[in-house]
């Protein structure tokens, strides 16, 4: 259909001057381009040309799993939908319906795809999980009202990259205009959080093509932001020296002379990596920096005398 020919057939949303009906045009194009529906503009000699809809662009090619797959794909969707507070959970449970009639090879049980989320009290984090997919689906900027760890309360804008599920609650990854740098957010901290679009139509951010939300999720301890990153090596013996490669991913490694394996990895949280190092016990020791050997010193001092003053209690 040529413009014109879409104006006579929406009256109602084309009204007023020709450089309304032409600017209201253009955001409805962008609001297309935008959900993924291919228009097209196509000039034909001697006319006006017109706007094209190729309809078989607008669909996703049919997905085929093997068994296998389609067994993996239907376990961690119910393992999702588990956690009842999940924002997209009818999406998902919609999604694995199609999977019980589409698949082969799924668990018996699968065919009832039973859940709970119904009597489930869904209350504030889904409230908060809400605001938060709409605004990463439409990629506008929130207003963030943020209580750190130590308490102190901060208002920031932010632009949302993501979010996921660790370690038993939800995290929020994104550029904070405050910090001018990407950060994570626990959930459980917000105290509001409301949209606020940085521009009338349109998104106002992108996603930077090389966040992965897998590497926020999968952070330790010591990964976590709290100063610069700086190298520290890690020894382990005994028993945990056949296992050390699992403890510490992506660490470098050597043996030192007396059979042990060392590992060599920078940390952004060293208090994080040192109580993580005493939480494997006396099979491994932090060898460098020297300030984490003192902090470990503090650490095992502080609960020395805190037993010892309830042995005397």
């Amino acid at each position: 259909m040529s413009r014109e020919a879409i104006y006579e057939a929406f009256p109602d949303d084309y009204r007023g001057s020709a450089a309304a009906r032409e600017k209201k045009f253009t955001r409805d194009k962008e609001a297309l381009l935008s959900l993924g529906i291919a228009l097209r503009f196509v000039e034909e000699e001697g006319e006006q040309g017109a706007y094209v809809l190729d309809l078989t662009s607008s669909f996703l090619p049919a997905l085929s799993f093997s068994p296998e797959e389609a067994a993996v794909v239907w376990a961690a969707g119910q393992a999702a939908l588990v956690n009842y507070t999940h924002p997209l959970a009818d999406d998902l449970e919609t999604a694995l319906r199609k999977l019980v009639v589409g698949g082969k090879g799924l668990p018996p049980k699968a065919a009832s795809l039973e859940t709970d989320r119904a009597a489930a009290d869904l209350g504030r984090t889904q409230k908060l999980l809400a605001i938060v997919t709409d605004a990463l689906t439409s990629r506008r900027r929130v207003r963030l009202r943020y209580r750190n760890a130590t308490g102190v309360e901060t208002d920031r804008l932010l632009d949302i990259y993501g979010y996921a599920w660790r370690r038993g609650e939800w995290i929020v990854v994104g550029h904070c205009h405050l910090r001018n740098a990407t950060r994570i957010f626990y959930l459980r901290r917000f105290i509001q959080v409301k949209l606020q679009p940085a521009r009338p139509h349109g998104p106002d951010y992108r996603i930077p093509a090389s966040f992965d939300i897998r590497h926020w999720s999968r952070q330790e301890p010591w990964d976590y932001l709290a100063h610069e990153a700086r190298p520290a090596t890690v020894s382990f013996r005994g028993s945990l020296a056949g296992i050390a490669g699992k403890l510490l991913l992506g660490a470098g490694w050597s043996r030192s002379a007396d059979g042990s394996r060392v590992a060599h990895l920078e940390v952004r949280n060293l208090k994080g990596l040192v109580r993580q190092v005493l939480a494997w016990g006396p099979e491994a020791e932090l060898v460098e920096p020297e300030e984490g050997r003192r902090l470990a010193r503090e650490i095992l001092e502080e609960l020395a005398t805190r037993l010892a003053g309830e042995e005397a209690s």
